[in-house]
């Protein structure tokens, strides 16, 4: 146990932990929480289920059972499901229960949505709930709507424990406490025994800082200090309640304190401090309920600082009247956030349903399953997977532990956010699209997305997988300084219909920056510009100097190419009119599918990055992808993704993407094949022996799913690989020589001829061509009539990649992996060249240093390159 947690104990407050599932109790790690003193208690909610349902199989054998059964409904389903796993969770709490004498070791069970507003259902499905669990240490949870508050009242007064939720207002709260008060009163006048009798309050925190935002002008003070304020006024106004003759009554009978606990703890604007609502609302008497990765972090880095403001309520008072004075109705607000949570809690409730309901009609027939046909690489990836359990490496990954990698924590400790990125965008998904639903409304025709690399793949592989949705607008993504590009998109969508998305994560990005000077030059109107970055960055400041209509600040600790479910993502989505819900459901399941308390052999994130290690290892580094149609831009991420990632000290895995399946001959023995669903051509790949994964495949909105899939299994894979898959130090190179170049070096343009340079291609390795070139439909087609040739010619992998955007994904991978590679570099003129605003060079001069730059960088590291033109390529493969 560490020693900011155990302060938290001694200070009065108990931690709870925001999270259920079959696996979490059957592995181990729920006991391990509580042996070693890290909870006292649990919450759980449907969303939890929902996705330990769908997400896992550790549901399959009951519900087989229950299906084999004839029962079809849902809730009852669910009721034995997760009662199941509530009464076990109790019981590993019942020590805790009972060495506080019944203050502490509490586990929660909602009762379900549509008898919010009704008492006496509330009250009956409580008592039902109660009953059928039968634990002392059970907690049922009732909404704290005026229903909920009457029914509160009645079960204490019938010796049920119960969690009021929901709660946002002081006011509301006043009631609550009263409810419980009077129901011990009844309870004590007929003689029944209150001194076993518990109710937690629980204050939904972050929301109210959520919903704050969006009235308060973002360079209000105020920000970011709302939630903690009503929070610290309700905890002022439950001393004051629980105290006088009135309660000294009761709590000579033994009766305890309704706690208030604080739920919606973990931090949803990456610029707030990521414990900031466990830091700032330490108080005895109080719960404070997180989810593992809050928990994990204020064991990391939190402090349990003094709080003067306990005995100050006046300071908290005043914090609320300057946010009245500034035009917030809280009354007003905190209504809408309880509607807003009561039509939330009915969303994730049906979802879970639903969910059951499929599960039903699937499981007795047998999931959709990963099939495999590994051939010589098998008992490798089966030790690879002992050996991942044995040193607990799922484990080591979920807490954030960088020996797994490297010796120092640099670039690890600060890149893992993208593994609990997904619950805090999907509280902003709401706000993300009303966002967007405003942009519409304002006359906007067009986003242009200026970014490189991670800030630029994610959003084009969903607007290509999607396009526009519903309302959506049309999405352009501009990641390149070729002149020619520009115009076009100037041309297609005139500057003053249109809103530009600047995305960089260092806010540095010479590219994006150039870009942004180009365009803020044809219309310098900060309502026509967004900015996507990380905290503090140059572009934020230039952003909010230029009054920018929105600053999006990202998580810091996410690398850009695993940004693809945060900010940089989403926000270009939700423009283009992506349902975020959705597509952030899928990429929850997948996240518990990968959690930490999944046996490793059944973790696919994994399973996937053991095997794409130990296929690298045994000389199956070309990693062909295999898609559908509707997802076949996905690629372009997972290459990046996987190049940047692993490409680095010698070692890595070239992604093939866009390559068409061929007959086994034209392969060499150097392919793993993994698909996306089935395809004709696999089974005689496979009948060849070539290694052969199938992934399953349902619908487009999967791509939530396999964004994080393929990142866990690329954390994994650099493991495997022993490198570090964070980092990516030769794209700096490349940048390095840009420079230089800009600054007036000069590089010998002079190549080998293109049939000497193929003369030296071998069986192993492959032929990365460098288009230097726009990336129009006629160029597109042309490369890969060129690839094609050359693969069949020459049995090797072949990829193909626009500069200058392919410097900032398998860049990496071309100067710092394996020297298998043979590099063709395209150029051409620009015969209508654009300035750069503000710089003494032009676009075409630009991209000219690019691919200088490049050719510079390749050679000094050793590789095989020509530079040649389109036509001289072409000729050749005629």
């Amino acid at each position: 146990m560490t020693e900011s947690i155990t302060r938290l104990g001694e200070r009065g407050q108990s931690i709870w932990l925001d999270f259920i599932r079959r696996a979490f109790i059957d592995s181990g790690d729920l006991q391990r929480l509580i042996d070693e003193h890290w909870i006292t208690g649990l919450t759980s909610n449907p969303t939890i289920f929902a996705k330990a349902i769908s997400g896992s199989a550790d549901y399959d054998d009951e519900l087989r059972e229950i299906a084999a059964t004839g029962e079809h409904d849902p809730y009852a389903a669910f009721v034995r499901l997760a009662s199941a796993d509530i009464r076990r969770a109790a019981d590993a709490f019942r020590a805790v229960y009972d060495s506080t004498a019944g203050a502490d070791g509490f586990v929660s069970l909602e009762t379900p949505p549509g008898i919010e507003h009704d008492s006496d259902a509330t009250i009956a499905e409580a008592k039902r709930l109660f009953a059928l669990v039968d634990r002392p240490n059970l907690l049922i949870k009732v909404p704290g709507t005026a229903a909920g508050i009457r029914a509160l009242e009645q079960l204490i007064a019938d010796g049920v424990n119960v969690n009021v939720t929901l709660l946002f207002d002081t006011g509301v709260y006043e009631q609550v406490a009263e409810a419980y008060i009077a129901g011990l009163e009844r309870r004590l006048d007929v003689g029944g025994d209150i001194s076993r009798v518990a109710s937690v309050a629980s204050f939904f925190v972050s929301r109210v800082d959520t919903a704050v935002e969006r009235v308060l002008p973002e360079d209000s003070p105020l920000r970011g200090t709302v939630a903690v304020a009503n929070a610290r006024h309700a905890y002022h106004r439950s001393r004051a309640i629980f105290d006088g003759a009135r309660w000294q009554r009761l709590a000579e009978a033994g009766a305890r304190v309704q706690r208030p606990l604080w739920a919606s703890t973990s931090t949803k604007n990456p610029a707030y401090r990521d414990v900031m609502y466990v830091e700032d609302l330490i108080a005895p008497d109080t719960v404070n309920t997180m989810p593992e990765a809050t928990l994990r972090a204020f064991a990391d880095h939190g402090q349990t600082l003094p709080a003067p403001w306990i005995d100050e309520p006046a300071e908290t008072e005043r914090a609320l009247r300057q946010l009245r004075e500034a035009g917030v109705d809280m009354a007003a607000l905190t209504e809408r956030l309880l509607e807003e949570g009561l039509a939330s809690f009915a969303a994730d409730f049906d979802g879970l349903l639903e969910c059951i309901r499929e599960a039903l009609e699937v499981i007795p027939s047998g999931r959709v399953k990963v099939t495999a046909s590994l051939g010589g690489l098998a008992a490798t990836v089966d030790e690879r997977i002992a050996e991942l359990a044995r040193s607990d490496a799922t484990h080591r990954i979920w807490s954030g532990d960088h020996t797994l990698w490297a010796k120092e924590p640099v670039e690890i400790a600060d890149r893992l956010g993208w593994l609990t990125v997904i619950e805090a965008m999907a509280e902003q998904a709401d706000d993300l699209t009303a966002f967007a639903d405003g942009v519409r409304t304002d006359g906007i025709e067009h986003v242009a997305l200026l970014g490189m690399g991670g800030s630029s793949l994610a959003p084009e592989v969903l607007y290509e997988t999607f396009g526009r949705e519903g309302d959506g607008l049309r999405l352009t993504v501009l990641d390149t300084t070729d002149p020619a590009s520009i115009r076009a998109l100037e041309a297609a969508s005139p500057p003053e219909r249109t809103l530009f998305v600047v995305a960089s994560k260092s806010g540095t990005t010479l590219e994006t920056l150039s870009q942004l000077a180009y365009f803020w030059d044809r219309v310098p109107d900060g309502r026509h510009f967004i900015a996507i970055t990380d905290p503090g960055t140059p572009l934020e400041a230039t952003a909010r100097e230029r009054g920018f209509r929105r600053v999006f600040v990202s998580p810091p600790d996410i690398g850009g190419r695993y940004s693809a479910l945060s900010h940089f993502g989403l926000v270009p989505a939700a423009l283009a009119g992506v349902d975020l819900h959705r597509l952030l459901d899928e990429a929850a399941e997948m996240q518990q599918a990968c959690h930490s308390c999944v046996p490793t052999v059944s973790n696919p994130g994994a399973w996937l990055g053991a095997l794409l290690g130990e296929a690298a290892k045994a000389g199956r580094d070309k990693l062909t992808l295999v898609l559908p149609e509707a997802i076949a831009s996905f690629g372009t991420w997972v290459e990046q993704l996987i190049a940047e990632s692993t490409g680095k000290e010698g070692r890595g895995i070239l992604p093939v993407e866009g390559e068409p399946l061929g007959p086994p001959e034209v392969y060499g023995e150097d392919r793993l094949f993994v698909a996306i669903g089935d395809h004709a051509g696999l089974d005689a790949l496979e009948a060849a022996g070539h290694p052969v994964v199938r992934l399953p495949y349902r619908e487009p909105y999967q791509l939530g799913a396999e964004f994080f899939r393929w990142e866990f299994a690329t954390a994994v894979a650099g493991h495997v690989l022993g490198i570090h898959p964070f980092d990516q130090p030769n794209v700096q190179q490349a940048k390095d020589a840009t420079a230089r170049i800009l600054g007036g070096e000069t590089v010998d343009e002079a190549t080998p001829p293109l049939r000497e340079l193929l003369a030296s291609v071998q069986l192993g390795d492959y032929i990365a061509i460098l288009a230097y070139l726009p990336r129009t439909a006629a160029h597109t087609a042309a490369l890969q009539t060129v690839r094609m040739w050359l693969r069949d010619r020459y049995r090797v992998a072949t990829t193909v990649g626009f500069g200058p955007r392919f410097l900032h994904s398998t860049g990496q991978l071309h100067k710092g992996g394996p020297p298998t590679g043979v590099f063709i570099q395209i150029v051409g003129d620009d015969p209508e060249d654009l300035a750069i605003p503000g710089q003494p060079y032009t676009f075409g001069q630009f991209k000219h240093a690019q691919a200088l730059g490049d050719l510079a960088s390749l050679r000094g590291q050793g590789r095989r390159v020509a530079r040649v033109t389109l036509e001289e390529i072409e000729e050749l493969v005629k």
